[in-house]
């Protein structure tokens, strides 16, 4: 069957047309196997008609290429004196139609640079500091550690500025919450609702049964006889201060009197809060472990006080954290100082049966009440009400201010 050119189709800034890749085997020749071509259109590079496209996309081997397609052009412009066509042929009829074809430049698309979002002035910038990353590294290091060693004061003032007036309390005695709390605030309170706040000596601070509790301390009593009877070769607690103690109730003439009695209490409580201090404490909240090994009694009133609720993937329940941790650091400090009832305890003794840093012992027996003597190694008696949340906000922003103007001393 003959063919015949019924219809020659121009170009038409309101119609696609075919595309020409002049630069076809620079890129995709060899990827024709995956090529993809899709038709797109830019607004920001000239105003075509609705569904005319002027950016062609060419994606093969995960890169992608572009190229603009001249889609309206105009009519000031001379013509081009070599027109492309493409026919295309029905089949059943034989008749053609020819179709003129506008070409495109292939770029890849990390080429690609906004037209009008980025000044020219930052565009400059950036090639400057590319050709300087290029041609002299070591300048760019320079600038990059100066930039990055430079503290900016002005930061500091706006977030002190802001944080000021996010906690102003303005009375005390209304329940306002304030974005600074001490992180053993909560924890102290606690404790010094349970210490004396009239002692005069570090013996009288703490009495262990009110540290403890009522019932908890009634229900220790049993355990505790229990105790006494094993042998004193085959006994073991978790350190060697709480070990010797209870053997030296063992070996004593009345072991079951009230006052050695309330030792072994206080011994078995303090065996399950060193557990907790320790690194492998998460192992005691698996089920069906206890947490002390000479009682039950205290699952209940340990899992309530000490171990934090923690909302999981899969499932809700009782977890080791630093809370639980620190708390328990607390309360055994608290309880140690009771069972020693001296007015003096020195730090040392208390190193001795705790793997924690003596830096975080001392923080801590602050917090319990005690003072630290740094040239007799020691702790006192130095007990100070906890701080109201006006004071620790009023603190934390004097020192924030008083940096500052140190800071600016040296600058100056």
């Amino acid at each position: 069957m003959s063919s015949k050119i019924t219809k020659i189709v121009q170009l038409n800034p309101k119609k696609n047309h075919p595309v020409i890749l002049e630069n076809f085997d620079t890129y995709l020749e060899h990827r024709q196997h995956d090529m993809k071509c899709f038709l797109a259109q830019d607004r920001r590079l000239s105003t075509v008609s609705e569904g005319v496209g002027n950016v062609l996309l060419v994606t093969g081997e995960k890169e992608m290429y572009y190229g603009h397609v001249k889609a309206n052009p105009s009519e000031t412009e001379p013509a081009d004196p070599l027109q492309t066509f493409v026919a295309r042929r029905n089949r059943v009829t034989g008749k053609m139609r020819l179709y003129e074809v506008t070409t495109s430049t292939l770029k890849h698309v990390c080429h690609d640079r906004a037209l009008c979002d980025q000044p020219i002035a930052e565009m400059e910038d950036q090639r400057l500091q590319s050709l300087k990353r290029k041609f002299d590294p070591r300048a760019v290091q320079r600038q990059k550690k100066l930039q990055y060693n430079r503290i900016d004061l002005s930061v500091m003032e706006d977030k002190l500025q802001s944080l000021l007036t996010e906690t102003v309390v303005k009375d005390v005695a209304e329940s306002c919450s304030t974005t600074i709390t001490a992180v053993s605030n909560d924890m102290q309170q606690e404790l010094y609702a349970k210490s004396n706040q009239n002692a005069k000596s570090l013996a009288n601070l703490y009495d262990a049964q009110k540290v403890i509790g009522a019932e908890e301390w009634r229900s220790l009593t049993e355990p505790a006889r229990k105790l006494l009877k094993i042998e004193v070769e085959v006994f073991h607690m978790a350190n060697s201060y709480l070990e010797n103690k209870v053997k030296a109730v063992m070996q004593s003439s009345d072991p079951t009197s009230e006052q050695n009695l309330a030792i072994v209490r206080t011994c078995i409580y303090m065996d399950v809060l060193v557990q907790l201090t320790g690194r492998k404490a998460y192992r005691l909240t698996k089920k069906g472990n206890s947490f002390s090994s000479f009682t039950k009694v205290l699952d209940g009133p340990i899992r309530q006080t000490f171990l934090e609720r923690v909302q999981g993937f899969s499932n809700t329940g009782e977890q080791v954290t630093k809370y639980t941790r620190n708390k328990a650091l607390l309360y055994y400090l608290a309880l140690m100082f009771a069972l020693e009832a001296r007015d003096v305890v020195h730090l040392s003794l208390i190193h001795q049966s705790l793997e924690i840093p003596r830096q975080d012992l001392i923080k801590y027996g602050t917090i319990v009440g005690a003072r630290y003597n740094s040239k007799q190694d020691l702790f006192s008696i130095g007990y100070a009400q906890p701080k109201t949340e006006e004071d620790q906000v009023n603190e934390a922003l004097e020192t924030m201010k008083s940096f500052i103007r140190s800071k600016r001393s040296r600058r100056n």
